[in-house]
């Protein structure tokens, strides 16, 4: 198991491979609910992929033949938008829930993100249940897909194109506290 293990740590070490681990449950600290031993892994170079697969697939891309099934390639092209973004890979998958594509740590939020292929990306079955768990909170939930900007029920419908602004929280560099004393007078 080591041998294998430590091929898989060079793959992604050397940015050809990038690793996506699955998860016990979508709470924080994600790092502490992996389960290292089930993960996906996605390909560090998309074009690759399709070069690999999917036999001159490229061209209908290019074409604007958008019928051609693209799950896994949108899946790996996301992969690659959400590391380069500065986040850890994780899903979640359970036979009570079903699957979410990916399970990001957002600061001290969870965010969850699926991305739809198809034309009905507002059938989301496993985002849906695991979003109604009451003790279970989350920061935002997205449904990347080919439709327009839309917010509903708590989730945004965001297009493609905009996985690129999904963007690490960041802190302010210095709190300001402002103390009244007005009371005391």
């Amino acid at each position: 198991m080591n041998r294998y293990e430590n091929a898989f740590l060079w793959l992604s070490d050397a940015g050809v491979a990038l690793p996506s681990y699955n998860i016990e449950e979508p709470q924080p600290p994600l790092r502490l609910n992996e389960k290292r031993n089930l993960f996906k892994l996605f390909m560090g170079d998309t074009g690759l992929l399709c070069a690999a697969c999917m036999e001159n697939i490229q061209f209908a891309l290019l074409n604007g033949n958008m019928e051609v099934n693209m799950g896994s390639i949108l899946e790996n092209v996301f992969a690659q938008i959400i590391k380069s973004n500065g986040f850890s890979l994780n899903y979640f998958e359970s036979k009570k829930y079903g699957e979410l594509d990916f399970v990001i740590q957002n600061g001290m939020e969870v965010d969850l993100l699926e991305i739809k292929s198809g034309k009905d990306y507002k059938k989301h079955f496993a985002l849906s249940k695991v979003s109604a768990v009451e003790n279970w909170e989350f920061g935002r939930k997205i449904i990347f897909c080919s439709g327009n900007v839309e917010e509903e029920e708590g989730m945004e419908y965001l297009p493609w194109y905009l996985a690129m602004f999904y963007q690490v929280n960041k802190e302010p560099k210095e709190y300001k506290y402002e103390v009244d004393l007005s009371g005391l007078l």
